[in-house]
């Protein structure tokens, strides 16, 4: 029978300190270790030059793209390259977070990695007071914990409340929380369900659809006036209402708009196979258009 998880054992009050409750968090806590100093050796004089020149900044693309591999994996089911792509996330993460805390022993703008660590330690008990508030000071635990949720969707509230009234990050607008940088399709996502817990969303999937419908019939009217910079405001804003409807149905948009990357990707690598066998590598004059939709066809039913 699984042992029940002793949490004052695990966090102290401020949630700084790691307690080896068994022998797997003592692998845990050793094979961090390891990572840890495999970045900063890799950092050091006697490491790696291209390691060593990597900033923040550079590093940007690579945090992206290792997350993105990191979902494709997870999307797949594959549990062996999740391992392997969460790894490289792992280390890229903390590679970054050596970073600063180079810049931090050396008098620059940066922080300690364990302070990262102590950080977000320390945020995950404060978000849930419900799990820990025996480790909480008694005044805080009170006032978070007045309504202890019951259910998943009752969770979400009392983060957002905790976020804005106990660690003071209430902004002008709610939307303000949401990254700038985010790509656009994830940032339409975030905002509407961000509007959405303020009430502002339609009630259901079928009045989504039909402001969708609504959004289409506009953009097909735009597209008739030749007016470019309209036709692109009507677009955003029929993409925008398809991003609210499949929301509604329950469906994440960012993950089914990879799924369906993917699946061109698979049918439409079969096509052009198809026609260079047919063409002479100029696939565009040698294979018409109903050509190429039959071998799409194929590849469809052979399951791509």
């Amino acid at each position: 029978m699984e042992k029940t998880l002793d949490k004052s054992c695990v966090l102290n009050s401020r949630g700084k300190e790691l307690l080896a409750r068994d022998e797997k968090s003592e692998r845990a806590a050793a094979a961090f270790c390891r990572l840890f100093e495999l970045a900063r050796i890799l950092r050091s004089k006697e490491g790696c030059p291209w390691d060593r020149e990597q900033t923040p900044l550079s590093m940007r693309g690579a945090l992206v793209e290792e997350t993105f591999e990191a979902v494709d994996a997870i999307t797949e089911g594959d549990a062996m390259h999740s391992k392997e792509e969460l790894g490289d996330l792992f280390f890229n993460a903390t590679l970054v977070c050596s970073m600063f805390d180079e810049y931090a022993q050396s008098g620059k703008e940066g922080f300690a990695l364990e302070d990262a660590l102590d950080g977000v330690c320390q945020k995950l008990i404060r978000r849930h007071p419900h799990v820990f508030a025996s480790l909480l000071d008694s005044q805080d635990s009170a006032e978070q914990n007045s309504a202890k949720p019951n259910s998943a969707n009752e969770v979400l509230p009392l983060w957002d409340s905790i976020k804005e009234n106990v660690e003071g990050r209430k902004s002008d607008c709610v939307l303000d929380s949401v990254p700038k940088e985010f790509p656009p399709l994830l940032k339409a996502c975030k905002f509407q369900r961000k509007a959405a817990k303020r009430g502002f969303d339609w009630p259901d999937a079928d009045h989504a659809l039909l402001k969708m419908e609504e959004e289409l019939g506009e953009v097909k009217s735009a597209a008739l006036e030749g007016d470019s910079g309209h036709l692109e405001e009507e677009c955003g804003d029929m993409l925008f209402a398809a991003v609210n409807y499949v929301q509604k149905l329950g469906v994440d948009p960012v993950l089914a708009l990879e799924r369906a990357n993917k699946k061109f990707y698979s049918r439409f690598s079969y096509v052009q196979h198809k026609c260079d066998q047919l063409g002479s590598g100029d696939s565009k004059t040698s294979v018409s258009l109903e050509q190429m939709e039959g071998f799409w066809k194929e590849s469809k039913l052979a399951g791509n």
